[in-house]
């Protein structure tokens, strides 16, 4: 049995608008794009709706929504999960501030979640679920994620970009990424995913 985590970023949400960092469970639901987008990447996964045995999200409004919106355009029959592990960056004394106002990187200075830990609790929220599964999360911890699997530090990450509802793809066994930040899935992937 395959081992995949299908990691997606949320759509646009009210705080991305706004340019606004933030952990907070409730109050920057998605925009109307944010909605498109979500729509947009359930249907490219509803290509593969049979072979997924769940969608797991973090437990923040914008990522809900957007789980939601992904199990009903792949016409996945499971029932959402919650996991907490797929939070959002804890953004310490910045939260709920404009992202320019956050320091260049995140080494637990001001109370920000480190790369290192980032990557950490990821790694035990997706190792935990057999299958192949959706995890709804957020941009830096998938980018801390797959910077882990790819020997990258985070200073030399900055060319890497998780837009929006995009689809990072891990082969947890043979721990190797097989897309990263991608708006599509190719056919190769495809097939490998429904064998």
């Amino acid at each position: 049995m395959k081992k995949i985590a299908i990691m997606v970023r949320h759509g646009e949400s009210e705080a991305n608008r706004k340019n606004i960092v933030t952990h907070e469970l409730k109050g920057y639901p998605l925009t109307d794009l944010g909605r498109k987008q979500a729509s947009t990447t359930g249907n490219i996964l509803s290509s593969i709706a049979e072979k997924l045995d769940s969608i797991i999200c973090s437990p923040l409004e914008r990522t809900l929504e957007t789980g939601q919106i992904i199990a009903i355009e792949s016409g996945f029959k499971g029932e959402l999960r919650i996991d907490h592990e797929l939070r959002e960056t804890d953004m310490g004394k910045y939260n709920n501030t404009k992202a320019e106002n956050l320091p260049k990187y995140h080494y637990g200075l001001n109370g920000i979640e480190s790369f290192i830990n980032q990557s950490n609790r990821l790694k035990k929220a997706i190792s935990g679920y057999d299958g192949i599964n959706v995890f709804v999360t957020h941009m830096l911890p998938i980018k801390a994620l797959a910077c882990s699997y790819m020997g990258i530090e985070e200073e030399d990450s900055g060319g890497i970009s998780i837009k929006n509802c995009s689809i990072t793809i891990i082969d947890l066994e043979e721990e190797k990424i097989l897309s990263l930040g991608a708006l599509d899935m190719s056919e190769k992937l495809r097939k490998f995913l429904l064998e």
